[in-house]
């Protein structure tokens, strides 16, 4: 990779990491949430089973599911400690 691609390269890495964080979509994430329903366990394993779908075929040129995934797993706590004790509660 060229120098010039590699400027570019990180130039959308960081715009896309902005994007992520855009306050826009926060209500996305709050239905989300709300429809999980406290359920932090199927919301991820969801997400787990969108993504995995997409690696595994590849033949979806929009990637639209991998932007669900990641809607999901932003809809509330992954980190696992925190999914354990939440998933313990319900």
């Amino acid at each position: 990779m060229s120098t010039k691609d590699q400027a570019l390269s990180a130039a959308l890495h960081g715009e896309a990491l902005l994007a992520a964080q855009d306050p826009s979509i926060q209500p996305l994430l709050d239905r989300l949430t709300a429809l999980a329903n406290g359920h932090g366990d199927t919301r991820l394993e969801t997400a787990g089973r969108i993504a995995g779908a997409w690696f595994g075929a590849m033949d979806s040129d929009a990637g639209h599911e991998l932007i669900a995934a990641g809607l999901l797993i932003l809809a509330g706590p992954f980190d696992g400690d925190r999914l354990t004790l939440e998933c313990a509660t319900d």
